[in-house]
């Protein structure tokens, strides 16, 4: 039985594919092209470095508004990177610094021109409004170089793209790994009834450490995360004035690497919560609240493209369509945190679902160098 092919898979013939990539790229274009785009930066491109005590990680970047070539002073300018607003000088110059301990894709905009001039003239409407919408990124990120390609062997349409996220030496980069696990349930009244906007909390008495979960649904339903510790945890739920809680001197015992589910049923009369089942069911579930960081392709979210978890030493690998890679698509990168309902944990060079990985206006876009 002949294997369906991924881009099949997809319904994307390779003409389809490059009509759609086409018009991204011609409207990317257009915008980068607007003649309402005023703002120069001697720099917009810089890669991560890491926070230092001295403020070294902080990078001075020099900056010029103008309108048709002319300086425009006295505007207002702002970087969402740090929210201070910047007066442009005589000549239209302004400096602002770039925190390049953080990863970020940031718009420097103009905010006001209340008291701006060009060249020594009064603004106009028309000035005002093309003023305002004028921007330009910066984008903070981890330079990606890519290792080899090869022709995919399950679909020959597709290409492997094998790639690397890279750091400066001593700075430690926390790729996309397991951060905390769920612990979720049921509040059930005493008759089995869902109990809405009830609170379940767990603490630890010998270790640091505590979980408030969500304000339970009409059905009854919380969730909250933790990294449980074989250690005792008392158990608490609250609904309004009301406190619930275990039988004095019990304690709970989270299991390790694991995410659980735990239906609790609250007493008729008083506050302390039967520890015995059917009252108190605590069962093993799927699942782990993944964050750190991952790279993808910054192409229409209709492209069918999928991507592995990189491993320690950042390397990934993408699967994309032949017609798309020959474009040399740009790269994006992004700290996802993510619950991921998956049997068995994810692991260095794990292959993500297509779509899992998607760019927001905020993630750095980066273009790869190639291997040497």
């Amino acid at each position: 039985m002949k294997k369906k092919s991924v881009a099949g898979r997809f319904f994307f013939t390779a003409a389809a594919l490059a009509l759609l990539w086409t018009g991204y790229c011609d409207e990317a274009k257009a915008q980068a092209e607007s003649p309402e785009s005023q703002i120069s930066l001697e720099e917009t491109v810089f890669a991560v470095k890491t926070w230092q005590t001295d403020g070294s990680h902080l990078t001075a970047v020099k900056g010029r508004l103008t309108y048709e070539g002319q300086p425009v002073a006295n505007a207002i300018v702002q970087a969402a990177l740090n929210g201070r607003q910047i007066r442009t000088a005589k000549d239209g110059s302004f400096k602002l610094l770039v925190d390049r301990s953080l990863l970020t894709r940031t718009a420097v905009r103009v905010v006001s021109v209340q008291q701006a001039s060009i060249s020594g003239q009064e603004i106009g409407e028309i000035e005002t409004a093309r003023l305002l919408s004028a921007s330009v990124a910066i984008s903070v990120y981890h330079p990606i170089q890519i290792l080899r390609t090869e022709i995919s062997d399950t679909d020959s349409g597709m290409i492997k793209v094998h790639a690397r996220i890279g750091s400066e030496d001593g700075d430690a980069i926390s790729f996309f790994q397991i951060d905390k696990y769920r612990i979720a349930g049921r509040v059930e009244d005493a008759d089995g009834n869902p109990v809405k906007n009830a609170i379940v909390w767990i603490d630890r008495d010998r270790g640091e450490g505590f979980a408030k979960s969500t304000p339970t649904d009409r059905d009854g339903r919380y969730e909250m995360f933790y990294w449980p510790e074989e250690e005792d945890t008392n158990l608490t739920v609250i609904v309004g004035s009301r406190r619930y809680a275990l039988p004095d001197g019990k304690v709970f015992i989270l299991p390790r690497n694991t995410s659980v589910d735990i239906r609790i049923r609250l007493p008729r009369e008083g506050t302390t919560i039967d520890d015995r089942s059917p009252n108190l069911v605590c069962t093993t579930s799927k699942g782990a609240k993944y964050t750190g960081l991952l790279a993808g392709l910054d192409v229409p979210p209709e492209v069918p493209y999928s991507v592995t978890v990189p491993d320690r030493s950042g390397q990934f690998v993408l699967t994309v369509p032949r017609e798309v890679w020959k474009r040399r698509p740009i790269f994006f990168e992004t700290r996802l945190t993510k619950f991921v309902e998956r049997e068995k944990g994810l692991k260095a060079g794990d292959p993500l679902p297509v779509g899992f990985v998607l760019p927001s206006d905020q993630d750095p876009r980066v273009i790869p160098s190639s291997a040497s």
